[in-house]
């Protein structure tokens, strides 16, 4: 987003200017200081990133009411801008309660005096589309949703996920700048596993080339990618750890519990929460219906969910596989219909999560829940 405000400046029509206000997430329903600090962001943004002619002057700081502080201060200062100005707000929903509410409404209000007395355009970037925010009011004791707030969004977009082409270009443009090259198995390799999902891509690569120090000058392989993979499920990145936090939602455990079973029940989602998780990223519409985004994600959330079995189980795996490695697929489900058998209210007793409890419980031994539902079923039958 500031390259994109940088070639907006270059064209000369506009004055455009990135601002990240998640610094107001800290003072939570504290509507006044929230407004001090996103006003104190925006000059610190305006001096790093504008020229001196475009700086607001003291009179924009000058704010009789800090409730409206963050309007008259943008009132301010595009009446003493020569050209329209572009906003790009970033983190928007990092904010809380009446502040979020506050900036909103702010936003909103000042519509109409656009572009001479307020931003000409503006982009909110978040996790979530506006239309997804719903926000616990402390003063008014309810829930306001955020498309009331904000009714004047124009669109939403969405970064779409990479295609094979781009993560190759993409690849490609390291390799010029280091020598260090990607064999074309390796890209296809993340392909397969991010599903070009954007953050993954970069991650791995980074992973790769700095985090994993392998020499500048040797090849990137399958086995760089399956490692890097592995290390950033373990150690499980700002990324993934934000996303298995969502998965305590209950709009989206509702969603993923039905992909993890397999099945899909009349009215047991909404085409909300559907849509919710699809901008979150979380889910996809694949050929055979919704499915977990991509083969990462797909590890992280039974991974996550399965957290605390899988430390405080002790297993030895040897009795259940074959000498050549493979699982003695016979062998595991018997011992596990067993188990299962005797310990079942253990394991159905999770407060999450509980009608998919068996699935998860044996889940880090196959890749699809399908898989695990159609060895049980069998089983069970004999």
């Amino acid at each position: 987003m500031i390259a994109f405000a940088r070639e907006l400046n270059a064209q000369e029509k506009y004055i455009a200017l990135y601002v990240n206000v998640e610094a107001g997430q800290a003072c939570r329903n504290d509507v006044e200081a929230v407004n001090e600090i996103i006003v104190s962001e925006f000059e610190h943004s305006a001096m790093t990133f504008l020229p001196d002619q475009y700086q607001p002057s003291d009179d924009c700081y000058k704010i009789r009411s800090l409730n409206t502080g963050l309007s008259a201060f943008l009132t301010k200062w595009c009446r003493e801008l020569p050209k329209p100005l572009v906003l790009f707000l970033d983190e928007v929903d990092a904010l809380i309660g009446d502040s979020l509410i506050s900036v909103l409404r702010q936003l909103r209000s000042g519509y109409t005096r656009r572009p001479k007395a307020f931003p000409h355009a503006m982009c909110l970037i978040g996790v979530r589309d506006i239309r997804d925010y719903r926000i616990y009011s402390d003063s008014a004791k309810k829930y306001i949703i955020g498309g009331s707030a904000f009714n004047i969004k124009e669109k939403s977009i969405r970064l779409n996920n990479f295609t094979f082409d781009q993560i190759k270009d993409l690849y490609t443009q390291h390799t010029d700048q280091t020598g260090q090259a990607f064999t074309n198995q390796a890209m296809e390799r993340v392909f397969e596993l991010t599903d070009g999902q954007p953050w993954l891509v970069n991650a791995l690569a980074r992973e790769i080339c700095f985090e994993n120090r392998i020499a500048q000058g040797q090849t990137v392989t399958v086995d760089h990618v399956n490692i890097a993979k592995e290390v950033l499920i373990e150690r499980r990145d700002v990324h993934l750890d934000q996303l298995a936090d969502k998965l305590t939602e209950p709009r989206v455990m509702r969603v993923i519990q039905t992909i993890l079973l397999g099945e899909y029940q009349e009215n047991s989602i909404l085409p909300d929460d559907i849509q919710y998780l699809i901008d979150l990223g979380l889910i996809k519409k694949g050929s055979s219906g919704l499915e977990i985004a991509n083969p990462i994600y797909r590890e992280v959330i039974p991974r996550e969910l399965t957290a605390v079995t899988q430390i405080s189980i002790n297993q030895n795996p040897a009795w259940y596989i074959h000498e050549n490695g493979k699982l003695n697929i016979d062998k595991l489900l018997d011992e596990y219909i067993r188990f299962y058998k005797q310990h079942s209210e253990m394991i159905t007793a999770r407060k999450t999560y509980t009608e998919a409890a068996h699935h998860l419980f044996l889940w880090p031994g196959f890749k699809e829940s399908s898989i695990v539902a159609a060895l049980l079923k069998e089983n069970m039958q004999r």
